[in-house]
């Protein structure tokens, strides 16, 4: 068998074990940048929802503002007729004579 000179053999062992750090710190790099990654997601995520859930809230809130508006409306032309056809005839002549 073939023996191994023994400041050889060290600089091999220097060699792997250099080899498995830079293996584990690759791995803990790795494993922090997906935990990082995961974090970022969640919270982007998280954003949308709460983006999606306001929007949401804005929209019901003008719907309801423009019901009551056209309740009130069709109140006010119940309560005065004539009124009514008197501002919309008015309304009509003076965009008539905008043109």
């Amino acid at each position: 068998m073939h023996a191994v000179p023994a400041d050889n053999f060290l600089e091999e062992s220097d060699m792997a074990t250099a080899s498995d750090k830079a293996k584990d710190v690759i791995e803990e790099v790795a494993d922090k940048t997906d935990r990082a990654i995961n974090t970022a997601a969640d919270k982007a995520s998280s954003a949308t929802r709460r983006a999606k859930s306001v929007a949401q809230e804005a929209v019901d809130d003008s719907t309801d503002i423009l019901e009551d508006a056209v309740v009130c409306a069709k109140s006010m032309i119940r309560a005065n007729p004539i009124a009514s056809v008197l501002i919309v005839g008015a309304l009509a002549y003076l965009c008539g004579r905008m043109k």
